[in-house]
């Protein structure tokens, strides 16, 4: 049957022509319905072998969230650092939050980047998102690297908007935050002009005044100016052939922020005017004839991220110069351009085969990353020279390519009961200097590419217990995190003190030679100062000193998935998953061991995440709860201590129900997030009570250890069908005006004051 007679099959009327016989029989009009159809759509989808949470559209609605990272917050296991605004928010999973921890996915493309003290680099409007699918710990098919896992969003089609036996349509929504008089207008048109094609497109406009505090104080630089633009074509070749061609775009600035955007007390490092443009070009394919192995599906990405920082005098103290410096070395002005390029090549190839009582599904692919970081700093004033500006060269955070290839074999059979899914995935590595460092590089006899090798199993083990709907399953997964450009390639006496623990007597003009830091012997036991042992490198750049960080993760799940036995019944879902995670090579911990570098290091944590959803004609609820625990252990450095910068043991609880036929919706939910341990904040706050324990910091530092005090929120939400094509949303979160703060979004420490209670309210209407 062709794609257009089944939009048109739920009104079926049978017949004969009247002109040949007049006693016509019509049969009454019937309509045909899916069981789906008489419940609405569930918050999140829980598959039962995998600890992977799926965020639906009508979650995604509901919430109203400025941003994606809003969207997970009551996912366990995961949590949000930095912030309050999208440029400065990270991705915290299972408490890894670096940007080489946590993948991220739009459609298939991969991004986010490096850049220090800012966030994941992730912008897309949630509006235009129809799933956002989290899954916890390394995966052989997502991605290497993600020691924490990836969060992988997907995009709306015209499919989405349209109702049944609608051609074309449009919907205009408009959306206010009371709190900081932030306004959303977005307009999407979308149709179905053939059989054959799909097209959709969108734009969506925000802006704000800066963030109230419960104190009703204003948060500084906190307003923002953005623009998203979507459009995405769907070409149904034939019944097999599937080709979806999508752009999304995303402008913001330029406006005055935090240079350091993820710190607790932002403004530390001076404010510049920022500009983001950030735009990812997907094209996909899936291709599953009938009655054959192949069952193909293929993503070619391009993701392009412009960033521009102006620091002006009075405003930054990142390169512009104090005012009591002679007029003869003042630097009034510093552009920083960044420019991030993104290449994702993926190809998946699922056969599925059936020998008797043993299905499975073999799957086979490749994926491909090319990566390049392009940054230059131009400073303006008297001393505008190639001493201080090297035509643009930042040695600190250097330009550097980084690409990656890997094969991936898995193979999912089910006997009876039983299901095993063994897999491994083999990465290989070229990581590579550019511009002046790799000119110092060179110059000091050391290589300016780094290659690696890494071959990551997998295996998996279900049981679904006979006539119950129970399931236990056991997961194993060995994964590895490379260093960062930034680790390979900062130079400066700072950057060699951290990668091995000894001197650094870095050359560079500005950079001044540390103290000689000692050397250990392979015990711990320091060593008398020996410069034929001291491997620090003259340009302070660590290069392949580096190995990458492993991990081997270890889970258990126990999951209950009853089916409905009716269409009315409503659908209980639960899933309890724990974690033992086995972290060596610890990059922070490459020392000098009696003239050998070694990376001795070691990290265990443990943690718990309960997921029970329930999702009826009139009532739905959810209870989420995730903690953390762990030791981090150096022997050279000769500390063991508790793990810190986690998030905080986290319960969320969920109530609503559904009236008037589905038409009203209303429903409270309950935050309460536990006390964690945190390092010192650079600023006062009462967030914060100071411990006693001391842990390494930089160089020689010592770094205090306290509490950051938890919170308990309450939310609001609400929903009415005032017509059938108008929706009016209402959202109140943080009712009591709670006084809290977030996480902060580097090393570990409490983050900024969270926004005061915040009333959102929005009109849908569709045409």
């Amino acid at each position: 049957m062709s794609l257009l007679g089944t939009l048109l099959l739920p009104t079926i009327s049978v017949g004969q022509d009247a002109s040949r016989d007049e006693d016509v029989t019509t049969l009454p009009e019937v309509e045909v319905r899916d069981k789906r159809e008489l419940r609405r759509a569930p918050d999140v989808e829980l598959p039962s072998d995998r600890p992977v949470t799926t965020i639906t559209a009508e979650a995604i609605e509901r919430r109203q969230a400025d941003t994606i990272f809003d969207l997970l917050r009551d996912t366990p296991g995961v949590g949000v650092n930095g912030g309050p605004r999208a440029s400065g928010m990270k991705f915290n999973l299972r408490g890894f939050s670096d940007n080489e921890d946590v993948l991220f996915k739009i459609d298939g493309a991969v991004k986010g980047f490096e850049k220090y003290r800012f966030g994941s680099g992730v912008f897309i409007e949630p509006e235009l998102l129809k799933a956002v699918e989290v899954e916890r710990g390394p995966s052989v098919k997502s991605g290497s690297g993600a020691l924490g896992g990836t969060v992988s969003a997907t995009t709306k089609s015209a499919a989405d908007y349209l109702a049944p036996g609608q051609r074309i349509g449009s919907t205009l929504k408009y959306g206010y935050n009371a709190n900081n008089a932030e306004r959303l207008r977005m307009l999407t048109v979308y149709g179905r002009p053939s059989g054959y094609l799909d097209l959709v497109a969108s734009i969506a406009l925000r802006d704000s005044d800066d963030i109230r505090l419960p104190d009703r104080s204003r948060l500084s630089l906190t307003a923002t100016h953005s623009e998203s633009r979507f459009a995405k074509a769907t070409i149904y070749a034939t019944d097999a052939l599937t080709v979806e061609l999508s752009q999304t775009m995303y402008k913001s600035g330029p406006e005055r922020t935090p240079y350091d955007a993820t710190a607790g007390g932002p403004g530390g490092f001076g404010v510049v005017e920022r500009t983001i443009e950030d735009t990812t070009t997907n094209l996909r394919v899936n291709y599953t004839p009938e009655d054959s192995w192949i069952a193909l599906r293929a993503t070619l990405a391009y993701e392009e991220t412009d960033l521009n920082d102006v620091h002006r005098s009075q405003q930054s103290n990142v390169c512009v110069t104090p005012p009591m410096f002679p007029p003869s070395q003042r630097v009034d002005r510093c552009d920083d351009h960044w420019q991030y390029a993104i290449w994702t090549a993926e190809v998946f190839n699922d056969t599925h085969y059936d020998f008797g009582e043993l299905k499975g599904v073999l799957s086979i692919g490749y994926q491909g990353i090319r990566n390049r970081r392009d940054i230059s700093r131009i400073r303006s004033g008297a001393r505008t020279d190639e001493d201080i500006s090297r035509g643009g060269f930042v040695a600190a955070q250097p330009p550097g390519n980084k690409i990656s290839d890997a094969l991936i074999v898995e193979n999912a059979f089910t006997w009876r009961d039983i299901t095993i899914t063994p897999g491994a995935r083999m990465d290989r590595y070229h990581v590579s200097a550019m511009g002046h460092t790799r000119t110092m590089m060179i110059e000091a006899g050391q290589s300016p590419d780094i290659r690696f090798s890494r071959v990551s199993p997998a295996i998996a083990m279900t049981w679904r217990i006979p006539d119950s709907d129970w399931s236990t399953t056991l997961r194993y997964n060995e994964a590895f995190r490379p260093p960062l450009i930034d680790e390979y390639f900062a130079a400066g006496s700072e950057s060699a003190s951290r990668c091995i623990k000894t001197s650094g007597r870095a050359n560079l003009p500005g950079h001044p030679v540390l103290d000689p830091l000692p050397l250990y012997d392979r015990s711990g036991v320091g060593l008398p100062y020996d410069p034929a042992l001291d491997l620090a490198p003259d340009n302070g750049i660590c290069g392949a000193l580096y190995r990458p960080q492993e991990s081997s993760n270890h889970e258990l799940i126990f999951a209950w998935m009853p089916n409905p036995v009716a269409p009315t019944d409503g659908r209980w879902r639960a899933r309890a998953t724990y974690y033992d995670i086995h972290t060596r090579n610890k990059l922070d911990s490459i020392s000098n061991i009696g003239g050998a570098i070694g990376q001795p290091g070691t990290e265990r944590r443990k943690g718990t995440e309960l997921e029970i959803s329930y999702d009826g004609i009139r009532w739905f609820s959810s209870v989420n709860w995730s903690q953390i625990t762990g030791r981090i252990v150096d022997p050279v450095a000769g500390t063991d201590y508790v793990l810190y910068g986690v998030p905080g043991d986290t319960l969320s609880i969920s109530a609503g129900f559904r009236g008037f036929d589905g038409r009203v919706e209303a429903g409270l939910r309950m935050r309460d997030i536990a006390d964690r341990l945190a390092t010192e904040p650079s600023q006062p706050t009462d967030c914060w009570r100071a411990g006693s324990q001391l842990v390494p910091g930089l160089g020689s530092n010592k770094i205090r250890l306290g509490t950051q005090h938890g919170v308990r929120l309450l939310d609001l939400f609400a929903s009415m069908q005032v017509t059938s094509d108008t929706v009016l949303r209402l959202n109140v979160d943080n009712i009591t005006n709670e006084n809290y703060c977030l996480p902060d979004g580097f090393a570990g420490s409490v983050g900024i004051q969270a926004p005061g209670r915040s009333a959102r309210v929005s009109l849908t209407m569709s045409f």
